[in-house]
């Protein structure tokens, strides 16, 4: 398949099941620990109400929230820990497919292939060990919150329900030009760095041939040009967090109107006039902020899969290239290496660089 049939994200997906195992050992932790926080949840209210409303102290349920909180967060680090190895395992082996190909490949110079390896490492690094195991683990908590929710309290699922389906929309909407954002930032990273890199080897030339100052405002423009994309590229990023921030503070104060008011016995329903369980209510209230827990992580490293989007829109025609090389038989010896006729120019000019080079080389030549 080309690369025009194939798409980027698809061939991100694909990517995925080279480290399957690990991601679903990842998610069972996550969903664990997720566990834990509700019951550290609902024994902290229960601490909390029969302290407050009846004057009961009950420390082994503050023992028991305590020991609940621990298994939570021990439980995420070591999902944190296998989510960022299979990435790392999955980058690694498309490296290994890439090495191979950029060797073969007469049109990628060396600096190129450098630069296009870095951008593996740097842009699909983070999309396999954070953006994807983020969004797994959001997916995957809302689910189970969202039915502790609604088992307790229609109206708090309800809420949590339309921020849950309103967020993933404005991230998509937001999405759609940040990939843009970040395609123009990997492409002038790319022909920039190859030309800052060729001025660095030629600075001795450039000084003796008394040409620093116009090298100075061509490289200080080209490092404008570059800075301006990375801005372009940042102010997404804090508008995509703001933009989140916004419908978990709405979602998070009605959720807190809504128990305050029914504490009261002000709020229409079964407990109008008769106030509500401090409880319940209480527990709903630690389990909302958990909720956009993982939805604050998934939105921060949105732009982690803009970045893996344009770096595998470079990476998939290479990738996918055929090498025509026919590898030598390694029973067989190579005996010498023989040139003839060799003439270079470069692209768009018609001067020979070489030409009619004739060269021998013996078995146990040095080059």
């Amino acid at each position: 398949m080309s690369s025009n049939q194939e798409s980027a994200s698809r061939w991100l997906g694909k990517r995925l099941a080279e480290a399957k195992n690990a991601y679903l050992a990842a998610s069972v932790l996550t969903v664990l620990s997720a566990v834990c926080f509700v019951f550290f949840g609902w024994y902290v209210a229960d601490f909390a109400a029969r302290w407050l409303v009846d004057g009961r102290l009950l420390p082994q349920q503050l023992l028991i929230a305590l020991v609940c909180l621990a298994g939570r967060y021990l439980l995420a680090y070591y999902a944190s820990v296998i989510n960022y190895n299979a990435g790392n395992q999955v980058v690694a082996r498309i490296k290994t497919q890439l090495y191979p190909r950029l060797l073969h490949n007469n049109r990628i110079d060396s600096v190129a292939a450098t630069l296009l390896v870095t951008r593996v490492s740097d842009d699909l690094k983070p999309f396999y060990s954070f953006f994807m195991p983020y969004a797994i683990a959001s997916v995957l908590v809302s689910v189970l919150l969202l039915a502790v929710s609604f088992w307790f309290e229609m109206w708090v699922g309800l809420v949590l329900l339309i921020a849950l389906l309103i967020i993933p929309v404005q991230m998509i909407i937001i999405g759609i030009g940040a990939e843009h954002l970040h395609k123009k930032h990997i492409d002038l990273f790319v022909r920039y760095s190859e030309v800052f890199f060729n001025r660095l080897n030629t600075i001795a030339e450039i000084v003796n041939l008394n040409n620093l100052k116009p090298q100075y405002r061509f490289l200080e423009e080209k490092s404008k040009a570059l800075n301006k994309a990375t801005t372009h590229v940042m102010q997404v990023a804090i508008l995509s967090s703001a933009v989140l921030e916004l419908f978990v503070s709405i979602s998070i104060a009605a959720i807190a109107v809504y128990t305050g008011m029914s504490l009261l016995g002000f709020m229409a329903g079964p407990n109008y006039g008769k106030g509500y369980d401090f409880q319940t209510a209480l527990f709903l209230l630690t389990l909302a902020p958990y909720f956009f827990f993982y939805l604050r992580k998934f939105v921060s490293a949105y732009h982690d899969r803009n970045k893996a989007l344009a770096s595998a829109k470079l990476l998939m025609p290479v990738l996918n290239e055929e090498m025509n090389s026919t590898p030598l038989n390694a029973g067989e010896a190579v005996r010498s290496v023989e040139i003839k006729n060799l003439n270079f120019s470069y692209p768009g000019t018609m001067v020979k660089v070489l030409h009619a080079i004739r060269l021998k080389l013996p078995a146990k030549g040095l080059v």
